[in-house]
């Protein structure tokens, strides 16, 4: 099928596929206008999440209207299900998963399409690998990272002393005095020195409950009941398999991550590179991405202080002009 007949009378792209790779069904979702010929593969988090997850509100309805969203579901989550190993659940596979996507997308949507990278979370470490590889940089026009995980070890540090000061002010203020109290006395626990696993799983769940805190961060006001979870229902996958799913995929890749440190070679992704943080995210702590703007050749980092971990939701027009502001210089 050419890329004509997968468009509707409107002009857009409408297109869903699955994409068998070694065992695994991958669903491929794309929607949004080709007109320019700009299309951005979008990695989620989790792991165990899913890309229909991010096709949601005003974010992706503003990017549709100028490009096409590839809304990706990987290996083992959402709607990519299939028969392989557990062996093959690795960040490697991913990023071989993620360079067959590639060629695919040029396969059936034009060699010269122009293909920018975009992850979110856990897909920002997985983004981040995958662009270490040069025949994947090659084939990619820019990279978008989104409050990305790239490097948990060092996340985890950073997490606790921006628990700390922002409990410090939480408190002074008055404000949820128990919750605040709670989280600080747990981070001034920590031993940064010796951070263990239950270290980063309470980490991780204190980060979540601190933003959650904080009353200047707002969700997308055009968010409706379906757009924040009903839409599940009307998945092709069964909410019970993808969800067990998912979540056995999180476990497979967990101690995998949590060892994962790439900040060392990020002066390898010399694409022009635009990273968005949520100036309250206390899940991956903006001070990564300020680290990690300094070491790519061509980066810029655009920080939202109304946003948490998922500025997308939070200040989704500030990140679509972002993102088409930097897709138009390139």
């Amino acid at each position: 099928m050419t890329p004509l007949l997968l468009l509707s009378c409107t002009g857009m792209l409408d297109d869903s596929f699955f994409l068998r790779v070694d065992g695994a069904d991958l669903f491929v979702d794309a929607e949004g206008s080709p007109e320019q010929g700009v299309f951005v593969l979008l990695l989620h988090g989790g792991p165990g999440g899913s890309g229909q997850a991010y096709n949601l509100g005003t974010w992706s309805e503003r990017l549709e209207s100028e490009v096409v969203m590839i809304y990706l579901d990987q290996r083992g989550q959402g709607n990519s299900q299939g028969h392989y190993s557990s062996e093959e659940v690795t960040i490697s596979r991913m990023v071989e998963d993620v360079a067959v996507v590639i060629e695919s997308l040029k396969a059936r949507y034009g060699a010269d399409i122009d293909l920018y990278l975009m992850g979110h979370s856990w897909g920002g470490l997985l983004g981040c690998s995958a662009l270490l590889h040069p025949e994947v940089q090659a084939e990619i026009v820019g990279w978008i990272e989104i409050d990305g995980a790239h490097d948990v070890p060092q996340l985890n540090r950073y997490a606790i002393p921006m628990l700390i000061a922002q409990g410090q002010v939480e408190l002074e203020a008055g404000r949820n005095t128990a919750e605040w109290s709670e989280i600080v006395s747990f981070a001034e626990g920590v031993d940064l020195a010796r951070l263990t696993a239950d270290d980063s799983l309470s980490i991780n769940r204190y980060a979540f409950q601190a933003e959650r805190l904080i009353e200047t961060i707002r969700w997308d006001a055009e968010l409706s009941f379906w757009d924040q979870g009903g839409y599940l229902f009307a998945s092709p996958e069964s909410l019970l398999t993808a969800g067990w799913s998912g979540a056995q995929t999180n476990l497979l890749l967990d101690r995998e991550i949590e060892q994962t440190s790439l900040t060392g070679q990020l002066g390898e992704i010399d694409v022009p590179s635009l990273l968005i943080w949520g100036g309250y995210d206390f899940v991956v702590p903006v001070a990564l991405g300020e680290d990690a703007v300094t070491r790519q050749p061509d980066a810029e980092l655009v920080v939202l202080e109304a946003s948490g971990h998922s500025p997308m939701f939070n200040e989704p027009h500030a990140v679509a002009d972002s993102v088409l502001s930097f897709i138009s210089q390139n």
